[in-house]
């Protein structure tokens, strides 16, 4: 798992925990079950404070991405990934819907918008263009 923290950013840290640590799930990276790194640890390995990643573990815990056991550590919960990443998608596209309700309004051309698109799959690797 690589979780890479900016410091300057406007977005919390343990926020950025999170997305790393859900992105390494997402990616399968992590088998059911698996152990993730205890607080202390990754609060080392980041440079951060173990109330930061606390924080983030138990964030990540309430939706339903990992699994605390007292006394023995936090482990990756799969068995709900696929209804995870279900509501993930819906809240995209909500904001694709929006955002795409904007561009109308403002004026930009649906071609643009599309080109947008496409070149944004394109360089993350996503496949051939819509």
């Amino acid at each position: 798992m690589n979780i890479i923290i900016s410091h300057t950013s406007a977005k919390p840290m343990y926020e950025q925990i999170e997305e790393g640590i859900k992105k390494a799930i997402y990616d399968g990276e992590f088998q059911n079950g698996e152990m993730l790194p205890s607080v202390r640890q990754l609060a080392k390995d980041l440079n951060v404070s173990a109330i930061t990643t606390k924080r983030a573990y138990i964030d990540l815990e309430h939706e339903g991405f990992v699994y605390t056991i007292s006394g023995k550590g936090t482990f990756v919960r799969l068995d709900k990934l696929t209804q995870l990443q279900d509501n993930r998608e819906r809240e995209l596209m909500e904001k694709a819907g929006t955002l795409a309700e904007e561009c109308c309004k403002a004026g930009v051309e649906k071609d643009k918008l599309i080109e947008v698109i496409e070149d944004t799959y394109r360089v993350n690797g996503k496949g051939e263009s819509i």
